[in-house]
Parts: C-alpha cells; structure tokens; sequence
C-alpha cells in the first residue's frame, strides 16, 4: 500500500464500481472516491488505477484519474540529463505516457524502451529533453552511459567467436534479450548490425547472425 500524501499521484487498488464513481482501497477506514466524471476510463474490481489526490468543493479527500489535468504549471527545479523517479500510465501510439518525480508528465518514446513497461509501474530514468512547451521526453538510459553510446561491434564479434561463429539473434530479436545481451536498445544494437553486414563481416538468417569466414 502507497505511503498517502495528499496532493500526489498514488496507484490504488478499485474495490467497488458504482454509478456514481469508483471507490478505492487507501488504507484507510473509509474508501476513496474516484467520481465518475474524474475517470478517464471504465474501471474494474480488483485494478490497480494510477490517479491524483485532491480535495473537493467539501474538503474531502479525492481521487482523480485525470493526471494531465493536475501536473504542476511549472517544472522548477527540473533539468536535462536529471535522474527521475517516474510512475508509467497511459499507453499511446507515440510511447508510454508517465508522471515525473511526482510533479509533472512526460513521455517515454518506443523507440527508446526495450523493456516492458506495464501500467502502474514505478521505474527510474532521465530526461533527455525539455521542450519549449516544457513537456519532458524521457529515456531509460543515463545519457552518456558508456554502454549506451559505444559502437558495440566489438561485442557482437566477441560473443560470435565465443559462440563458434554463431548466435541465435537477429533484427527479430526481442529488445529485452538485446538489452540483456548489451545493455543497449534495440535501436543501437540494430545500427551495429548493420555496420557488421554491410562490411561483410556477419551474414544474417532467419536462426540467427554468422561470422563470415575468411
């Protein structure tokens, strides 16, 4: 159960539906209230819902699934290259959707995730950019990690040899292996690959990569 403070995003789980709202269970005596106009989606017993504490008109403690609605208006004290703790929501066709350091919202693109992420999820990462509208783009990798930003040719090659000259990745391969294998996203890795095909140094097949034989 999530430590409460009052005017924070918390993930809390739905224990009844009603016409009205949705209540939650938030460790206290009485549920809380999630309105139905404060809902951003039907919700079901037994979820987990990431939502913003507030106080109504009554001064009653509420919940609202509004994030965007309630981030702070500015983003002091944050900067490029900042480590944040983040809380991942809305899945879009642009990325996922994610609450920065309990004060605003940003985005963390696909082409910069190579795990999987899920609703709900706390995670750390870094935001690479902030935009002239001060909407945050973050990535999962410290920015200038070494492992992010080297050519990892030498470890593709490296493992090969270990391996007898083949390994059983490719293009397909799913991005967590990738990451697993090299600390690095699917994107990096993908260009690597291609600088090793493209100097003839690897063929690459529907199994896997093989080392060219001299």
């Amino acid at each position: 159960m999530n430590e409460f403070k009052l005017g924070q995003y918390s993930i809390f789980k739905v224990v009844a539906v009603e016409s009205i709202g949705a209540f939650l269970d938030w460790g206290q005596p009485k549920d809380l209230f999630l309105p139905y106009a404060e809902r951003n989606r039907v919700v079901r017993i037994g979820e987990d819902v990431v939502v913003y504490t507030y106080l109504d008109n009554n001064d009653r403690v509420t919940a609202s699934m509004r994030l965007e609605r309630n981030k702070a208006k500015t983003i002091e004290g944050l900067t490029e290259g900042q480590c944040v703790d983040l809380i991942v929501t809305d899945k879009t066709d642009l990325g996922f959707k994610v609450v920065v350091n309990q004060q605003t919202m940003g985005m963390i693109f696909h082409n910069e995730i190579f795990k999987p992420l899920r609703y709900g999820q706390k995670i750390q990462g870094y935001i690479k950019k902030i935009r002239v509208d001060d909407r945050l783009d973050l990535i999962l990798q410290k920015p200038g990690h070494k492992a992010a930003v080297d050519d990892i040719s030498p470890q593709i090659i490296e493992l090969l040899n270990q391996s007898n000259g083949f390994l059983d990745i490719n293009d397909k391969t799913d991005p967590e292996r990738i990451y697993d294998l090299f600390g690095v996203s699917k994107k990096k890795y993908k260009i690597a690959l291609g600088g090793l095909y493209k100097n003839r140094i690897i063929t690459v097949h529907e199994d896997g990569i093989r080392l060219v034989k001299k």
